[in-house]
């Protein structure tokens, strides 16, 4: 359709409503002038939000009558019809499922109900009773992974009167369930609810560490990181004080003690807790060659490298590549640290360079500026002093003859051992308790 032509000049309203007004058309006018400068890819793909906006979509826009011929029965009120099908077995009471879903009612295009349009998944116990009863005898009905559309009838549903205006009296639903996952229910406070004498059993407590576990792990899935901590916890020292008959309990102790402190490590690295992530690595050694373990020297690699202890980091990251060496996570890091090093390197030698300039020019009146910074160092090395669980302190590469002698005369200064090292031709120097 023709989009028309422009005014040259605004119209005062005024004289159009008081005797008329004159007006020109600028018959030059190109009103597609500027598209060069509008980039689609600044907007997203038209395609992919079609997509996205038929997933809120019924899909079925005739009658429920003709949708049940297409649909299998499965009571006297649901019809079922699998649009993927799902694995493992139908699901029993006491299971904790995660669902997504969208609800229609008949000849209506978007739902009246819906997870997906809230982004947030429904998480339901089987057997508790919490959600409509068709709802929830479908899902029984269905297996992990799962997706698949019920008709259900209202008797299942809002019953004979409904809630009006929202839902009418009698209605059907269509609705498109999705499980994402399921598994059983456990007590969080299963370790809690043992006795004395019972705590000192490891047959008793071995099955409640399970649940624990479980729990702990569910709590990490849902962000509820300070809980799942303390329940791993939990499990350890009720472990720990356990008393073992023989040698195959001490080995199933010993393996779910490893994997509790892996739990862990993972956790305090996700809290941003890098130092008792290494306190975590560091109990595992009592246990367990934990340069044999990817995983271990994954999460130890990690909160080194957070402490700003890159060389350590960097060893234990190869470590893990050498066992793992598809493992995309590792990569990802270790090019994470490759980036963090550089730039300390960068920086701390800056730093070094200018302190080596002061303390050469000793004795002469330093400025503010000068103070500062050299204060600044000894500051830097007083926390290493006190830092109790850290005995070396990596220094730059690449320094010079004069310099290696001022940092001899610092380590005097702390009473501190220089170490320097050759590898690969390439000297390191370390200040060591």
């Amino acid at each position: 359709m023709d989009a028309g032509n422009v005014l040259k000049a605004p119209i005062n309203i005024n004289d159009l409503l008081n005797g008329g007004a004159e007006f020109q058309i600028d018959t030059d006018f190109n009103d597609h002038e500027g598209d060069d400068y509008f980039i689609e890819d600044d907007y997203g793909s038209a395609d992919e939000d079609e997509d996205k906006y038929k997933q809120f979509l019924t899909p079925w826009d005739r009658t429920f009558e003709e949708l049940r011929q297409e649909m299998e029965l499965v009571s006297e009120h649901i019809y079922k019809r699998i649009t993927k099908a799902g694995v493992g077995e139908e699901l029993p009471d006491n299971t904790q499922v995660t669902v997504d879903y969208n609800a229609f009612f008949e000849k209506e295009m978007k739902p009246f109900d819906s997870s997906t349009l809230r982004d947030k998944p429904l998480r339901l116990v089987l057997g508790s009773h919490s959600v409509l009863p068709g709802f929830e005898e479908a899902i029984r009905t269905m297996r992990v992974s799962e997706e698949a559309q019920f008709l259900i009838s209202y008797q299942l549903l809002y019953g004979e009167v409904g809630c009006p205006p929202r839902i009418k009296p009698k209605a059907d639903a269509l609705f498109v369930i999705r499980i994402t996952s399921a598994s059983p229910v456990v007590d969080g406070d299963a370790l809690s609810k043992l006795n004395e004498t019972e705590r000192r059993s490891y047959q008793m407590v071995k099955d409640r560490v399970i649940q624990i576990r479980q729990y702990a792990k569910d709590c990490f899935k849902r962000n509820l990181i300070p809980k799942a901590i303390a329940k791993y916890l939990e499990a350890v020292n009720t472990l720990q004080l356990c008393h073992l008959k023989d040698e195959t309990e001490q080995e199933e102790q010993q393996k779910t003690l490893i994997a509790l402190y892996t739990s862990l490590a993972v956790c305090y690295n996700r809290r941003d807790q890098p130092k008792d992530a290494c306190r975590m690595v560091n109990a595992m050694r009592n246990l367990c060659d934990v340069n044999k373990n990817a995983k271990i020297l994954y999460q130890e690699g990690k909160a080194l490298m957070k402490i700003g202890e890159y060389d350590r980091s960097r060893k234990c990251l190869l470590g893990a590549q050498k066992l793992e060496p598809q493992d995309e996570n590792i990569q990802r890091t270790l090019k994470e640290l490759n980036e963090c090093s550089s730039k300390h390197q960068i920086e701390e030698k800056k730093i070094w360079t200018r302190a080596f300039g002061l303390v050469n020019s000793k004795g002469e009146n330093d400025t503010a500026e000068e103070t500062t910074l050299l204060e600044d160092i000894r500051k830097s090395m007083q926390v290493f002093l006190e830092d109790e669980k850290c005995n070396t302190l990596s220094l730059p590469d690449h320094f010079s003859e004069k310099e290696v002698l001022i940092l001899e005369r610092l380590a005097d200064e702390f009473n501190l051992k220089l170490n320097i090292q050759m590898n690969n031709n390439k000297k390191h120097y370390k200040f060591q308790k």
